[in-house]
């Protein structure tokens, strides 16, 4: 750490990994999940004597300290075990669709224990995944989270609209799989339409990180997407989008039902731009009420689905509007 080596005592280090699951977005912060709390090396863990990783430990140290793994107990087969009540009626229904996203799943998870309210429900629909997503997706003894799956790939959109028949809360929340919450999303985003009853939306800022395979995700910068989406839009506007979809996002699941959810089709551009286009219907209606604090944590990386299906936009945007 600070570019000196980090020497372990070796039986302390194999206690504290029987109570650890590795649930991390890179292996760099793992002193800071095991040692969190040992106050002899306040000094030493402290993100300002870390310059490298400042900006990022701001982030990620929040959801450290809400989920502190060596504190939790493990059954026989590893599995987290929490044992929180199920709430009975959950405000936030969390909709998380998933496929071959074993390695990113862990620390999204945690995001969502991580919630400063625990008024909310996490659906998880493994999407023909051919890893071990399935499995990660159930490692959690949590009632509040249930897990959704289907043998054959059929696309985000056709997993969503499964998802929004299983949620049981008023609103909905998107988390993508290689994303993360901000620990008070959920609280601040359902304040924003309890005080709004008219919006049938609500976003705030996202910081955008960068995937790296050495040091995982680096933080690149503070984004405000919803002022890409001007108030009471009638259409998209394809100049101005270029495909960027509004992060985050969380509906009145009324208002999701009453559009018909999302674009239910398996084709490639049914495949696409889905976000996009639910929010771009449901502004129709009304604009977006606006947080002003980061709330998402959105991980860019080549490979994805958005960023490999770019090109496509302008196909799938005159599709839409033939539709």
């Amino acid at each position: 750490m600070n570019g000196a080596p980090l020497y372990w005592r070796k039986t302390w280090l194999l206690a504290a990994l029987t109570h650890w699951n590795n649930r991390l977005p890179a292996a760099k912060f793992l002193p800071y999940d095991l040692l969190l709390e040992d106050p002899s090396l306040t000094m030493h863990l402290d993100p300002t004597q870390n310059p490298p990783y400042q900006k990022d430990l701001e982030y990620i140290l929040p959801i450290l300290s809400a989920t502190r793994m060596r504190e939790k107990t493990t059954n026989s087969k590893g599995s987290l075990s929490l044992s929180p009540e199920i709430p009975p009626q959950p405000v936030v229904s969390i909709l998380m669709s998933i496929h071959n996203m074993k390695d990113t799943l862990g620390w999204s998870i945690r995001s969502v224990l991580a919630q400063s309210s625990d008024n909310w429900e996490l659906l998880i629909g493994d999407d023909g995944s051919e890893d071990n997503s399935l499995e990660e997706a159930c490692a959690y003894l949590d009632s509040r989270i249930r897990v959704l799956s289907q043998s054959r790939n059929r696309g985000k959109a056709i997993m969503m609209n499964r998802l929004l028949f299983e949620a049981k809360g008023r609103y909905i929340l998107e988390l993508d799989g290689d994303d993360w919450l901000a620990p008070d999303a959920a609280a601040l985003l359902s304040e924003a339409l309890d005080n709004n009853p008219d919006s049938r939306m609500a976003t705030g800022r996202y910081g955008c990180w960068e995937r790296t395979r050495q040091l995982g995700p680096l933080w690149r910068r503070n984004v405000d997407s919803g002022k890409l989406y001007s108030a009471r839009s009638t259409s998209l506007n394809r100049t101005n989008l270029h495909g960027h979809p509004l992060v985050p996002r969380m509906y009145r699941k009324s208002s999701l039902i009453a559009i018909g959810g999302w674009w239910n089709r398996e084709d490639r551009l049914g495949r696409i731009f889905e976000d996009i286009d639910v929010t771009a219907r449901l502004l129709k209606h009304s604009s977006p009420v606006q947080v002003d604090a980061i709330l998402y944590h959105r991980v860019i990386y080549g490979s994805s689905t958005s960023q490999r299906n770019r090109s496509l936009f302008e196909a799938w945007y005159q599709q839409t509007h033939k539709s």
